[in-house]
């Protein structure tokens, strides 16, 4: 609403004006409600939106509010001009899912471990892996149980004890629905349409838990990965620093089918993990939008705002990460407007039921409801009566009064911290902006990384989708 205040409080009460004559069976084909006078006939009943003002009210002195916390945020790449898309925000309605599971099919004398279709996270709307016991519920043959320990990451359940043969064991817990972590390329094919390419991120994917020494070949989960992604590296299960291997040094890799091929035997008792993207085929779409409307379709979790700036040939990018995390700042404030509207008809008697209407509707019935968008309403009232010559040879009159709607209403614009791309390829590293210094911002807070030696690890692996952190 920010890059069009008055324009969208303007629509948003004719709106509500227009709905409720609609509603009134007596108005309901018989006024006309306008934004300024037509100029092609004179009204006969009608509402007229005269003139609006405002004053803004500063909540700070830079208007800076705080901090997004979100999954998502909104780039660009810096060879488009990417301003088709208003704004992104993560649809929290959309973020996760309950379910209740019947895992009774995995049931033996001894089994204690169970294992669930999904990953189990820790709570509504929290995409952390459940790691609690108490962040999922077990019920055995009708009774609640608790069990011994969780593994959401893996999807384990573990039991104290093994039930009995026949019982019915049914787990319940909440699951990820918006989309997995990733770069969508958002294509726009037309000025009212766009297509979507995701690019998908794996981080800490095991390949081989436990190597022996002796592998020729390794698999990466995902086919179609994308060239260059990959980081191969060995890691101790009791942590210490990864050995990061090299490409067509220590293996080499097949893109489309993912297949590792070992060019020197792996150090023993290591765990093989991979970091990469991969796209996992055709676009999405095409999508068909309006001005000024919402898609949530388009990226499951993801609410795309468009206003009128769509065009063909632009290309914008909507980044997905793995856990809420610190996207963009929020500048922002509050505006006090006035609105004056001009009730007029024929007859004296229906301008003043009509006005009556009006105002009723607005504070009485739709009140709450524009409080609920950010659109409070300080005070609806009729400020005057007047009337007018509608036909000079006549003496014919018209009948006007006004009704003026002071309204309050709040402005936000989202700043991300990294906002432009300046390559898509994946394998793009972003150093941490708060504690190393090399590379470049400028004052559009474009980023320009720099080259790094294959022993430089102080980097974030695919940092623009996710706040910066060091390895």
């Amino acid at each position: 609403m920010y890059q069009n205040l008055l324009f969208a409080v303007k629509k948003r009460i004719l709106d509500e004006v227009i709905d409720g004559f609609n509603r009134h069976p007596a108005y309901s084909n018989k006024v006309k409600i306008y934004h300024k006078f037509p100029y092609e006939e004179r009204i006969q009943y009608g509402v007229l939106l005269r003139n609006t003002s405002a004053s803004q009210i500063r909540m700070s002195a830079d208007n800076y509010m705080a901090d997004v916390i979100s999954h998502v945020r909104l780039a660009r790449d810096a060879n488009y001009p990417g301003y088709s898309i208003e704004w992104v925000r993560e649809n929290s309605l959309a973020v996760t899912k309950k379910i209740e599971e019947d895992v009774s099919d995995q049931l033996s004398p001894t089994q204690r471990r169970f294992f669930t279709t999904h990953q189990i996270l820790a709570g509504r709307g929290n995409t952390h892996f459940a790691d609690n016991v108490g962040q999922v519920k077990v019920i055995i043959n009708g009774v609640e149980t608790l069990p011994e320990f969780v593994n959401g990451e893996n999807k384990i359940v573990m039991l104290h004890g093994a039930p009995v043969q026949g019982a019915i064991v049914k787990v319940t817990y909440w699951y990820r629905i918006m989309s997995d972590p990733g770069i969508y390329v958002i294509d726009f094919t037309e000025d009212n349409q766009f297509v979507v390419a995701p690019i998908y991120i794996i981080e800490d994917e095991k390949v081989i838990q436990n190597t022996s020494g002796t592998e020729v070949t390794a698999n990466l989960d995902h086919q179609l990965v994308y060239p260059g992604s990959e980081d191969l590296y060995l890691q101790s299960e009791n942590g210490g620093s990864p050995v990061w291997l090299k490409r067509d040094t220590d293996y080499t890799i097949d893109y489309p089918t993912g297949l590792i091929t070992f060019l020197i035997p792996l150090e023993k008792s290591f765990n093989l993990l991979a970091d990469y993207r991969y796209q996992p085929g055709d676009s999405w779409g095409p999508y068909t939008f309006r001005i000024y409307q919402e898609i949530h379709e388009a990226i499951p979790g993801v609410v795309i705002c468009m206003g009128r700036r769509a065009k063909k040939g632009d290309r914008q990018i909507v980044l997905v990460s793995k856990y809420r995390e610190q996207q963009a700042k929020i500048y922002g404030g509050h505006w006090d407007m006035s609105l004056s509207l001009a009730v007029i008809a024929k007859d004296p008697i229906q301008m003043e039921e009509m006005a009556d209407h009006l105002v009723n509707y607005l504070w009485g019935q739709r009140k709450n409801v524009l409080e609920y968008e950010g659109i409070t309403l300080s005070s609806v009232q009729p400020t005057g009566e007047s009337e007018e010559t509608f036909i000079d040879l006549t003496g014919d009159l018209y009948y006007e009064t006004s009704v003026d709607v002071a309204v309050m209403t709040e402005w936000q614009e989202f700043v991300p911290y990294f906002y432009e791309i300046r390559k898509i390829p994946a394998n793009m590293h972003l150093l941490d902006h708060r504690q190393i210094q090399d590379y470049k911002i400028d004052v559009n807070l474009s980023m320009t990384p720099i080259d790094l030696t294959p022993d430089t690890r102080r980097v974030i692996k695919y940092g623009v989708t996710s706040y910066e952190r060091v390895s």
